[in-house]
């Protein structure tokens, strides 16, 4: 009888719970360098100031934090109970009407994935933009619709339905 193989990659390097706390604790970092990108936007709009190197990597540091939000969120997504399995398991009839269900396998990764996008084209468009104050209002008005989707799709602890999750 052959010993059983085992993959590497089967191996489980993070658990379910520490995906869940960098995903949860990750969040407040991602809401800090966006109001910090959206910060430097709004003044190089009022002040009229040149468009920056340090501009464009609060621009980038917001796309890459967010990226990286958006693979632990993924990971929690197709590999958790609240995300893909709980529609295979339940069906989408019953996720759909239970609220708590529906927010996390469906409105929660809509949301972010808009916003998502949103930053990605905020930031490639004020790239693109051939004046100062219109990098700064590109990336202001992006940066800024993507951040009211975000703080609406967090499962925050004083919204109904989410009181018993806790702050991280």
């Amino acid at each position: 009888m052959k010993p059983e193989r085992k993959c590497i990659f089967a191996l489980p390097i993070f658990s379910m719970e520490t995906i869940n706390l960098l995903h949860s604790i990750l969040r407040y970092a991602v809401l800090a360098v966006m109001i910090y990108a959206i910060a430097r936007a709004f003044m190089g709009m009022q002040k009229s100031s040149p468009f920056t190197a340090a501009d464009s990597q609060a621009g980038l540091f917001t796309t890459i934090i967010c990226d990286i939000q958006l693979l632990l969120g993924l990971a929690l997504y197709f590999i958790g109970p609240l995300g893909l399995k709980n529609i295979q398991n339940n069906g989408m009839g019953y996720v759909m009407k239970d609220s708590y269900s529906r927010f996390f396998a469906v409105e929660h990764i809509t949301g972010m994935l808009i916003a998502l996008a949103l930053v990605h084209i905020g930031k490639a468009k004020s790239k693109k933009k051939d004046n100062d104050a219109a990098k700064h209002k590109t990336a202001f008005v992006y940066y800024l619709i993507a951040l009211i989707i975000i703080l609406a799709s967090i499962p925050w602890p004083f919204r109904k339905g989410f009181e018993g999750i806790g702050w991280s």
